[in-house]
């Protein structure tokens, strides 16, 4: 009996033995081998994923200064227990919007404003929690047009840079986190944490784009343009280089919030310094004067008579620039000074629509400027066949059937300013593209060409229609094109030129939509501008 018990205590004791083995067992591979996963789904209990945040690399100026990433936003972060209209008119006081969240059992509102008052209220009264982040853009974003904007819940890019730099912009989407304990309560006093795959500041700093833009230019131009007109582009450009140094569109838009735009017939969103294409009207003489300059046909003394008027195929061509009596008789230095449409309609006639157009080819229209921008357009010259005496008049003054871009007036004139060279325009920095790509400027007009169409354009700043108080070497052109509406005649309004200072060279194009005339309404937006280019060269010489 006794040997008996004996060994059903051993047997007991081995099967016990054989039970804490396999607990042992359970326990390593629960600790051990599965401790990552085991973690992982504990801590998932508690944590909220807010939101993915901007971790894109940032658009700088020539001069390092971002573009992009200046200001801040707020996120609050509000249990949906507290939903209410007490609660959304709170959030509307400091232009809060609504935004989407992981957590469903959270609200998310987003918001450039902040308050001291509003944000303890909300933090006390309904457990809110608040954090803050670098915004992509600011409320009154510079450049908004050349940057473009992102999809917001895509975090890709759309327009502008944004879109054109997508691949080297792009560092992934960071997800941000808040802590909750397990009835779903945010823990105070722990930080949001950011997961460490995508956004360290490292990356961002790797992927930002160095651009030609000077942002004091840059506001410049947009204050002056905003200034004088209500719609229009301005652009500065460095003739040396090709750089863009501005680039300003008007109305500006706010890139946060570009549904708004969307839902109403607006054309903020249009980039009217290369996606719009206008009749250049008496900036597009210049070229005329080009295409007159390289024939056997004539120079610039040819002399024709102006009496107000001049009819071509039957019809009538006024002379706007010219009182009742006309301008007489004038070579085509004084013609390109006063303006005079009679004069270089019959140029035009004497030359050829071929002359004409085959030169307007040679200096960037009909062409995109901007290789691989996505808002550019190539304006339009017209087929070389097919056209009557009228429209080759009509186009020698630039009316009718050709278009160009603010971009393309700029390119044209800095082949003047070039001394007949062209050197491809571009925004972004040198250090950004491979040296041995470097375009070392093409040569488009013969030296002599481009000195007679300098002289012209100097005469148009001394005694016609750009004359002035000017404090400095200055050439240009002005230009009024007349677009028709239901409502009667529209004036879109050029000033082309380009001042001297130190040893640098700078183009700039204005392009003003329903103005009064090219130097009513578009040269006063290059008067600002060269003053101030003058005042910061003389401020540190």
């Amino acid at each position: 009996m006794e040997e008996r018990n004996i060994k059903r205590i051993m047997r007991c004791r081995w099967v016990f033995c054989f039970l804490m083995v396999l607990l042992a067992a359970r326990l390593f591979f629960l600790q051990i081998s599965s401790h990552d996963e085991l973690a992982s789904a504990a801590v998932s209990q508690y944590e909220i994923p807010v939101i993915g945040f901007d971790t894109r690399g940032r658009i700088l100026d020539r001069n390092y200064m971002p573009l992009t990433g200046g200001t801040y936003q707020y996120y609050y972060v509000i249990s949906r227990q507290y939903e209410s209209g007490q609660l959304d008119s709170m959030m509307e006081s400091i232009d809060a919007r609504q935004i989407a969240a992981d957590g469903s059992a959270y609200l998310v509102y987003r918001t450039e404003t902040f308050d001291h008052k509003l944000n303890d209220r909300l933090k006390s009264g309904y457990e809110a929690y608040v954090f803050r982040d670098q915004a992509r853009y600011s409320r009154e974003q510079t450049a908004c047009h050349l940057i473009g904007y992102i999809n917001k819940d895509q975090g890709t890019g759309v327009s502008g840079l944004e879109l054109m730099y997508e691949d080297r912009l792009r560092s992934g989407s960071a997800r941000l986190t808040i802590w909750a304990d397990a009835a779903g309560n945010i823990l105070r006093g722990i930080s949001p944490s950011v997961n460490e795959e995508y956004g360290t500041q490292q990356i961002m700093e790797e992927r930002s784009l160095v651009t030609t833009i000077d942002r004091r230019i840059q506001h410049v131009c947009e204050e002056a343009l905003s200034e004088h007109t209500s719609s229009g582009a301005a652009l500065v450009m460095e003739c040396e280089t090709g750089q863009i140094l501005a680039w300003a569109s008007v109305p500006a838009f706010d890139p946060n919030h570009v549904e708004d735009y969307l839902e109403e017939e607006s054309d903020r969103l249009v980039n009217k310094v290369s996606q719009a294409a206008y009749a250049p009207g008496s900036v597009f003489k210049i070229v005329t004067a080009a295409a007159a300059l390289e024939s056997v046909i004539c120079d610039e003394t040819k002399e024709f008579t102006c009496t107000g008027h001049v009819t071509v195929n039957g019809v009538t061509m006024t002379c706007m620039a010219a009182q009742e009596e006309g301008h007489g008789t004038l070579d085509m230095n004084r013609a390109m000074a006063v303006s005079c449409n009679c004069y270089f309609a019959q140029l035009g006639g004497l030359i050829g629509e071929d002359a004409i157009l085959e030169m307007a080819d040679r200096m960037g229209f009909g062409s995109k400027v901007l290789d691989g921008f996505p808002e550019e357009s190539a304006g339009n010259i017209p087929d070389e066949t097919g056209a009557g005496p009228w429209d080759v008049s009509n186009i020698a003054i630039g009316q009718g059937q050709i278009l160009a871009t603010p971009l393309q007036v700029a390119q044209m004139t800095s082949i003047i300013a070039g001394k007949g060279i062209s050197v491809s325009p571009s925004v972004i920095s040198e250090q950004e593209t491979n040296i041995a790509d470097k375009d070392d400027g093409q040569r488009i007009l013969d030296e002599e060409v481009a000195g007679k169409l300098e002289k012209m354009m100097s005469l148009v700043m001394t005694e016609g229609t750009g004359a002035g108080d000017w404090d400095m070497p200055v050439w240009g052109k002005t230009g009024t094109a007349q677009a028709g509406s239901v409502d009667g005649e529209v004036n879109n309004c050029w000033f082309t030129g380009y001042c001297r200072i130190g040893d640098k060279t700078y183009v700039i194009t204005v392009m003003a939509e329903d103005g009064t005339s090219g130097a009513g309404t578009a040269m006063p937006v290059f008067w600002d501008i060269t003053g101030f280019l003058k005042r910061s060269h003389d401020a540190i010489s």
